[in-house]
């Protein structure tokens, strides 16, 4: 009897193990991002690949074939040819292969990694004066080490190699680093690119070009109109000084685009929200109707604006849709009425994982180990999800989130009434269910900031005091409660 119950339980994981497989994916493992190379799984997290031939650059291990579970450099520790590998979804974050023969093998579990066997392969980094701590290079080839997006401040540098020699030269932007005293003169800036060659010594500094900067002010935000000189706060970003982003919270007012800090330098302006500008009216204040988190588009030359919210899902092997089959348009989406607090209701979730994610793209995604509520990170672990409808709310800038088991009946319908909603001053809650016990208003943090105990069925609470903003009401009654969203004008 216990001879046959080892047999089956040998079985059962030798099935299970056959469910799981590694394989490496990507243009540097195997020529293509549509191509997987399966490993050897060797038990206990463990799998192996010999003799491979990898032609060089970006890559990725993944799991089953799917992007659901994939490793990439998103904690920086993923460099080639010995390294840590880690979950990190995303499209920026791939390891990079040098081209050669290797044996490769690979933990699920710790996600350390190894590839044996290839040419030898220096360990570049740029230190000195010049740098806050020393910049690891990358290669493709073991002779052309590059680092990207390289903030220096005045000083000197020089190539480290292996941690053993120290090679610089005396000339900026360009030069040869062929000797082990002199030091490169730097100055302090934003380099888009700083490459070198191992062979040769040869090296170039690229800085990054500059861009006037473009701030949203006015009395639509919490800094309101500028009291110069100052900073302006809700600055946008841009990668070619013609296309500006950003995500920025407004309230109710009236707002304009400045460069540069000051009125001196060219603003843009409108009328129309949230699209603009008006052409009978280009440079006039752009009016915000109502507060909420933004995504910004803003075009330099042109002056047009573009404000939204953006689009916010629940993706994973947790929904009915599975992990996105890029690209999909996520099925599972939140509703918004401020770009800040998303709403679900009636959502199914399988037994699975699951992420929040925006845009239908994984640029932007959270995450976190705990489930149903928790605070989840950019980047962050897969939430682990269990069967069942829920009613979902998530917060975009604290990244809160909890699933409830809701009945999928509207507020009105459930015999609860909340109105004025928007209000500036009073809102109104009646209950046909009885006598109304409590009334808790909860601000978007958590923090309960006012509470009544009725004992009514109508029931008026003062929001006059409240700033402009989104909350939610919880009323209690003998045999019932409920959760609304209401807005403070």
């Amino acid at each position: 009897m216990k001879r046959n119950l080892l047999l089956l339980f040998a079985l059962i994981m030798i099935g299970f193990s056959s469910n799981a497989q590694v394989s490496l994916i990507g243009a540097g493992a195997t020529g293509d991002w549509g191509v997987d190379v399966d490993l050897v799984d060797q038990g206990g997290g463990l799998w192996t690949l010999n003799g491979h031939t990898m032609p060089g650059g970006e890559f990725k291990f993944r799991l089953n074939h799917d992007w659901g579970t994939a490793w990439g450099n998103g904690n920086g520790l993923g460099t080639f040819p010995n390294g840590i590998a880690d979950t990190t979804p995303g499209t920026n974050n791939n390891l990079v292969a040098i081209a050669g023969t290797y044996d490769v093998s690979f933990n699920d579990v710790t996600g350390e990694f190894s590839f044996s066997g290839g040419a030898p392969v220096s360990v570049v980094k740029i230190i000195g004066s010049a740098t806050a701590a020393p910049v690891s290079m990358i290669t493709t080839d073991a002779e052309n080490y590059t680092a990207t997006n390289v903030t220096l401040v005045d000083g000197t540098a020089q190539f480290e190699i292996d941690a053993t020699v120290t090679l610089g030269g005396l000339t900026f932007p360009v030069g040869a680093a062929t000797s082990l005293t002199d030091q490169i003169p730097v100055p302090a800036g934003v380099y888009s690119s700083i490459s070198f060659n191992i062979g040769s010594g040869d090296y170039t500094f690229t800085a990054a070009p500059v861009y006037p900067s473009i701030a949203i002010v006015g009395s639509g935000t919490p800094q309101g109109w500028p009291a110069d000189p100052q900073v302006d706060a809700a600055v946008l970003t841009t990668t070619d000084g013609l296309i500006y982003k950003g995500s920025v919270a407004l309230i109710a007012g009236e707002i304009k685009f400045r460069s540069n800090n000051n009125w001196s330098d060219p603003n843009w302006g409108g009328v129309t929200f949230p699209t603009g500008p008006d052409a009978g009216n280009p440079g006039g204040n752009i009016v915000v109707p109502t507060a909420g988190y933004y995504d910004v588009v803003f075009e330099r030359l042109t002056g047009n604006y573009t404000f939204s919210f953006p689009t916010i899902a629940l993706v994973g092997s947790g929904t009915p849709q599975g992990w996105p089959a890029d690209p999909q348009v996520d099925a599972a989406v939140l509703t918004t009425t401020d770009g800040d607090m998303y709403l679900g209701t009636g959502i199914v979730l399988l037994d699975g994982e699951v992420k929040f994610r925006a845009n239908n793209n994984w640029d932007v995604n959270w995450g976190a180990a705990t489930f149903p509520s928790g605070t989840a990170t950019q980047g962050g672990a897969n939430i682990p999800s269990t069967a069942g409808t829920y009613g979902v709310v998530f917060t975009r800038t604290t990244g809160t989130y909890n699933f409830d088991v809701l009945a999928t009946k509207s507020f009105a319908t459930s015999g609860f009434k909340a109105y004025p909603n928007p209000t500036t001053n009073n809102w109104n809650f009646t209950s046909t269910k009885g006598n109304i016990q409590s009334v808790q208003i909860v601000d978007m943090l958590g923090k309960t900031i006012l509470s009544v105990t009725p004992a009514t069925a109508n029931v008026t609470v003062d929001a006059s005091a409240l700033n402009a903003g989104v909350y939610f009401a919880k009323i209690t009654t003998a045999s019932a409660t409920e959760t609304v969203k209401v807005v403070k004008n």
